[in-house]
């Protein structure tokens, strides 16, 4: 089964690469499909039940580098959550380091910090909100009975991606330096009938 909160065991490799767009918002495409249609930060996923909402977030925040605002190397995709809680402080770049060397979610939902880093994550987001360990493991708890009861629509239903995959094609940046992206998009994948049924 794929483990719904298991964070990467690499830094995250862009593949897209958009540029030149003037507002931020405009890469919210791009980011949903770079980042799996999910929080980067504390994994929550877009077809699972939240009253949040998903953000472009700045890694850097605007209010040190105005000139990073539009810099698609500079922006995540996350929950509003994650997005209000952080806000104009600094956290470790999925990029540039693995998550998964900085944080482990348990099966009874709680998650464990494992360096510096993963503190610093878990300090700032609250990753380890009793309300965030109860719905992390709510959702643990639907997967787990769902994959020993054999339902694989259900698990489809909570492990799968999202009907409205953005058509990256038809999309114009001013510039792209990673056009080959768009072709690896899940978009792209869907049309060669590629696309896992679940992530």
């Amino acid at each position: 089964m794929v483990d719904a909160f298991e964070y990467p065991r690499s830094p995250h490799v862009r593949r897209h690469g958009p540029d030149g767009y003037t507002t931020y918002e405009s890469y919210r495409p791009w980011l949903r499909d770079e980042f799996c249609f999910r929080c980067v930060l504390c994994l929550h996923r877009e077809r699972w039940p939240t009253t949040s909402e998903y953000e472009v977030d700045h890694l850097i925040p605007v209010s040190e580098r105005q000139d990073l605002s539009c810099r698609y190397t500079n922006l995540l995709y996350v929950c509003r959550r994650c997005n209000n809680l952080k806000a104009d402080l600094r956290i470790p770049d999925p990029c540039s380091i693995a998550y998964g060397n900085c944080l482990r979610v348990n099966d009874d939902g709680t998650i464990e910090s494992l360096n510096e880093k993963g503190r610093v994550l878990v300090r700032t987001l609250r990753l380890d909100r009793a309300d965030r360990v109860r719905q992390r493991r709510m959702i643990i708890e639907i997967l787990i009975d769902a994959q020993e009861t054999g339902n694989t629509r259900r698990l489809r239903d909570w492990l799968g991606f999202p009907e409205d995959l953005d058509n990256l094609r038809k999309l114009h940046p001013p510039t792209n330096h990673r056009l080959e992206g768009i072709g690896e998009s899940w978009f792209s994948r869907r049309e060669r009938c590629e696309l896992p049924e679940t992530y």
